[in-house]
């Protein structure tokens, strides 16, 4: 899977913990590649995973009966214990069945479900020791059966653990690196064939539709997309208008999808026909300090100092009045990944961490620039794995 185990056990000794109970839909796809549909859509719906220090790794997973086919196509699976709840029903018992379908089948007719997840879980933790340590992810699941836990575990100490999952995702493992390569690159590629596209009177709707036909294309998943012409680009999370793109606009791209539930997050900024002198100079200035900021990066330095340069960059190369909350964050299976490089944060960043790093600038009556790329903190310091230029793009050409 995704998890580096010794980082995570690691984390569960620092921390005191004998077992873990992970419960968001990242969190648990974090641990097992079992990624809930159901818990992403029907709010409610609880799936956990249940780590233990002593065994090394997943002991346990509580799902609903309708996942149990998400589960049957996770080969590192099939020998975890699985106590599902509820109903689903699926008929039928020929002998022929192969592969994945006769693992469902086998998982479907062996099942015997609990009512619910709170029983469930109980079930799957019935055989814990008094004295025993569990960390819970507090938040993916229901405040009702989190209250109840210890009652249902007599002798046990319950605490929070959402906190260690986040530090021990914060580092990435190799697989993690290339779907976020994969899924930053597709998006670049999109944004690229969205501004050839460019047209006098396309508007922004249509430039998202070939933006987002390029992901799907390349078989991502579309997530969010701000593409914003003109003045309009001061809207930091502005959605697609029917607003026209005439020349000389500039175009704002704050765009991402997923791939393999992971996430990319990149910006680059086009003009269509050519840019004012402000929109140049001010476009030089952002990308000195995104560049700045790179540089800076490497093991042992803190985050705020990595905003503390970017922004100072920015302001010594033509914007002296810049300011910004925040110049980048982890990316993972969340966007936003910790840590954050705000004036706040003083986690020292370490290699495997991947970053999107940016330096947004909005201004009203002119608009919005923006650079943003995905970057690989490395034992040496930062590689950056987006690969498009990040001059200031033309677009139509």
């Amino acid at each position: 899977m995704f998890c580096d185990r010794q980082r995570l056990m690691r984390a569960m000794t620092d921390d005191g913990l004998d077992l873990l109970v992970a419960t968001t839909t990242e969190n648990v796809y974090y641990l097992t590649g079992y990624y809930s549909v159901n818990k992403s859509l029907i709010r409610g719906v609880q799936a956990y995973v249940v780590v233990s220090r002593e065994a090394g790794g997943a002991v346990g997973i509580v799902a609903p009966m309708a996942d149990l086919d998400t589960i049957a196509n996770v080969a590192a699976l099939h020998a975890v214990p699985l106590v599902p709840y509820g109903t689903f029903y699926i008929e039928g018992d020929p002998p022929d069945l192969a592969g994945c379908e006769a693992r469902l089948h086998a998982l479907a007719r062996g099942a015997r479900p609990q009512p619910g997840p709170r029983e469930a879980l109980a079930s799957l933790l019935s055989g814990i020791g008094a004295g025993a340590a569990i960390g819970v992810d507090e938040r993916g699941i229901e405040p009702a059966i989190l209250e109840a836990l210890p009652a249902l575990l007599p002798g046990c100490s319950v605490r929070p653990a959402f906190g260690l999952l986040h530090r021990v995702r914060m580092v990435k493992t190799p697989p993690e690196v290339e779907r976020l390569a994969r899924a930053a690159r597709i998006t670049e590629r999109a944004a690229a064939a969205a501004t050839q596209a460019a047209a006098a009177g396309m508007t922004e709707r249509e430039m998202a539709v070939v933006f987002e036909g390029h992901l799907v294309e390349e078989g991502a998943r579309p997530f969010f997309t701000v593409i914003l012409f003109g003045q309009r680009g001061v809207q930091p999370n502005g959605m697609p208008s029917d607003a026209a793109l005439a020349p000389g606009d500039v175009i704002r791209f704050d765009v991402g999808c997923m791939v393999e539930g992971y996430a990319a997050d990149i910006s680059r900024t086009a003009v269509f026909g050519e840019p004012s002198a402000k929109v140049r100079d001010y476009y030089r200035a952002i990308l000195h300090g995104e560049e700045e900021a790179i540089a800076a990066m490497r093991p042992g330095v803190a985050a705020f100092e990595i905003h503390r340069v970017a922004v100072e960059a920015a302001q010594r190369a033509g914007i002296p009045h810049y300011r910004r909350h925040h110049v980048g964050h982890g990316v993972g299976l969340d966007v936003y990944d910790p840590p954050l490089l705000g004036p706040q944060d003083h986690t020292p960043l370490e290699a495997g961490m991947v970053f999107e790093v940016e330096t947004p600038y909005y201004e009203f009556g002119f608009g919005g620039i923006q650079v943003e790329d995905t970057v690989l903190v490395t034992p040496g310091g930062a590689d950056i794995l987006t690969q498009s230029s990040r001059d200031l793009w033309r677009a139509g050409a």
